[in-house]
């Protein structure tokens, strides 16, 4: 009986003790962390949210390149000339190439030899783009805006000129010129599929496809001891519209390039098939 009564007198006691609450120590308030924002609710409903800012990150390694890859102002610097496939013996040929003088011989090949060394082609590309369709980017899409001009150099030996006007005709001239050229000038969209052994680097690339040009400029410019210089601008039966096949090969910023018009350039008489081929440079992509 004493025992029972000593172990009731302990339980007694130590339950007083777990019941007293210590006056020195606070309540402490809950605390929420979502990502940055931590949120303090207190005892008294109250809340507090504060937010930690986020360090500066480094990253280490190659970024992951881009689908779509943008360029410049590139240029492009080479020679023209045409495959000549006229029949100068059909009426057609000698309507539009004319011999205007009594005993004069009809046009032939020779009279549209040009001076291959000055026979220039320049491009100007406002922009060109790389469009990568697959995951290892070797292959990809080009397409962009360039302004085409050709210059069609002839030999300084020959008096060939241009007649603009309602009825265009070609004509030998009286005179002999110190330059003597027919200039055609093209805004051209190419369209081409390439594929490239190193992306974004100096790697092996080669491409082909198409191009259409609009012709908005046409001249002839000669230079005479008799006349000074002349520039003829008009209508010289020249097709409007330019389609070509197009090709580049070449690696890193510095590639050949080429085209070819599988029509003639003009719109009847003579068959002159034009090409193009020379040196691209830039093609400095942005990443």
């Amino acid at each position: 009986m004493k025992h029972f009564v000593l172990l009731a007198a302990c339980t007694t006691a130590a339950l007083a003790g777990f019941g007293q609450s210590d006056s020195t120590q606070t309540d402490k308030p809950d605390t929420i962390k979502i990502g940055s924002m931590t949120i303090i609710k207190k005892k008294d409903g109250s809340s507090t949210t504060t937010t930690e800012s986020k360090g500066t990150k480094w990253y280490t390694g190659k970024r992951k390149p881009k689908r779509v890859e943008t360029s410049w102002l590139n240029f492009d610097f080479g020679f023209n000339n045409f495959v000549d496939e006229t029949d100068y013996s059909s009426p057609e040929a000698q309507q539009f190439a004319r011999a205007t003088r009594p005993g004069e011989p009809p046009f032939s090949e020779s009279d549209f030899n040009l001076h291959y060394g000055k026979s220039i082609n320049t491009n100007i590309w406002f922009f060109r783009q790389h469009f990568r369709f697959t995951n290892d980017r070797k292959m990809r899409l080009t397409y962009g805006l360039f302004l085409e001009t050709n210059n069609y150099r002839f030999d300084p030996a020959l008096r060939t000129s241009y007649q603009s006007g309602k009825d265009p005709f070609v004509w030998r001239d009286s005179i002999n010129f110190r330059k003597n050229k027919l200039a055609l000038d093209y805004l051209t969209v190419p369209l081409m599929v390439g594929f490239d052994t190193r992306p974004g680097r100096r790697g092996f690339s080669i491409g082909a496809g198409v191009s259409m040009g609009y012709l908005y400029n046409s001249r002839n410019k000669q230079v005479s001891n008799e006349r000074g210089k002349l520039k003829n601008r008009g209508n010289f039966d020249v097709e409007v519209w330019k389609f070509q096949y197009i090709g580049e090969i070449g690696t890193g910023p510095v590639k050949l390039y080429f085209s070819y018009a599988p029509s003639t350039v003009y719109e009847r008489g003579l068959i002159h098939k034009p090409y193009n081929v020379g040196i691209r440079l830039g093609d400095w992509q942005t990443w």
